[in-house]
């Protein structure tokens, strides 16, 4: 283990990188600058993106990120890889990628935006927005803590392979109208509030109930309470108007899905599979998901009581409402992990060490780099 007696923060980046477990890639559509020169970096930058870069060659990744932070003090951030293989452009901290279900999440946060403005209730039932099989006994709140019974639409999609082994379900953008449409069926599989089984069709529903709430785009309103609020510059809604946006590439390992057997593959042309949709669609970068979780966790985005409601596990749950809290063998970690088709993210926060950690891949079928973190207690000895 790397020993570093500088700073706390400096032995605090080299700790955390050293112990990230192995994981395994970048096109037109990412536009990064220039790598920065290593000269004029801190102490505690140096050891972070050493440790990072030993991590992508272990790992064998396309590219990785990762952005430490104390509650109030400056971000250390550094990245290796690239964001396109092809191209040679190198992965940022401030590239976009996308954050899969850390977008449920953030549209969490607009719904009880909403609860505090009289416009919703979080018990209110999903029948007075939508109509849905026994909607009168799903609540918004159900939605969010994954107690609603409402399958995961995802689980009944036909993946069968077509030309190159890629699934069909790739080949054009699914609104979320056309997706509930595909599912072989809408019930709940259980009574609702009975039990919690986590769906993806929950985080659709909640953007449906927004857009029914507001009268306005998913996007507009996440461009205007969260975007813009925050000041947020690489973040943004994947939908039509933003299909052009940059982005780093997403790679995946997936059978059959590459020429070559065992190699990792370009898998962004699935990205327009799923737009405008509040379960994934997000693309953000890892400096700016800092920027969003500190102000969720500081009261720039929530009251108290929101905040509190979202962040309660309450008995016999796993998580609060699109949130995570959790005990671990460093004590309490809070916060978000996403995985898309071809990039996986997490954001966390650890009480008792006051860090955040963000880290972002470009390889969505990677196994996650967090769990050997979460073991190895002698990080913070």
């Amino acid at each position: 283990m790397l020993r570093v007696q500088r700073t706390r923060r400096c032995a605090v980046a080299a700790a955390v990188i050293l112990v990230l477990a192995p994981a395994g890639c970048s096109s037109d559509r990412a536009d990064a600058p220039d790598p920065a020169s290593r000269s004029g970096l801190s102490t505690a930058t140096e050891v972070l993106q050493s440790q990072v870069e030993r991590l992508l060659a272990e790992a064998g990744v396309p590219g990785i990120v990762v952005v430490l932070a104390e509650a109030d003090g400056e971000p250390i951030a550094a990245a290796a890889g690239y964001a396109d293989r092809d191209r040679e452009i190198p992965l940022l901290p401030d590239t976009p990628l996308f954050i899969g279900s850390i977008s449920k999440n953030v549209f969490a946060t607009v719904a009880l935006q909403l609860v505090e403005e009289g416009l919703l209730g979080l018990d209110d039932r999903l029948s007075e927005y939508l109509d849905w099989p026994r909607g009168d006994e799903v609540t918004i709140r159900m939605l969010l803590n994954h107690t609603s019974g409402i399958p995961d639409y995802f689980d009944g999609l036909s993946l069968t392979g077509s030309q190159d082994g890629v699934p069909d379900f790739f080949s054009h953008p699914h609104p979320p109208s056309e997706i509930f449409e595909m599912m072989p069926s809408r019930d709940p599989s259980f009574d609702p509030g009975s039990s919690q089984s986590y769906s993806n069709t929950n985080g659709l529903l909640v953007g449906e109930v927004i857009e029914a709430v507001t009268g306005r785009s998913l996007g507009e309103v996440f461009e205007e309470r969260i975007v813009a609020r925050l000041g947020l510059e690489n973040t943004y809604l994947y939908e039509e108007k933003t299909f052009d946006r940059p982005r780093a590439r997403g790679y995946c390992g997936r059978p059959g899905w590459g020429s070559v057997p065992g190699a990792l593959s370009d898998c962004s042309f699935a990205d327009e599979a799923l737009p405008s949709s509040a379960d994934g669609s997000i693309v953000s970068s890892a400096l700016d998901l800092l920027r969003y979780h500190r102000a969720l966790r500081g009261g720039g985005l929530l009251s108290e009581a929101s905040w509190e409601a979202m962040r309660r596990v309450e008995p016999g749950l796993a998580n609060g409402l699109a949130y995570n809290v959790m005990t671990g063998p460093m004590g309490t970690h809070e916060g978000s992990v996403g995985r898309a088709m071809g990039s996986l993210a997490a954001s966390l926060y650890y009480l008792e060490r006051d860090l955040f950690i963000v880290m972002i891949l470009n390889q969505g079928d990677a196994p996650l780099p967090m769990r050997r973190f979460l073991e190895l207690r002698e990080v913070w000895d």
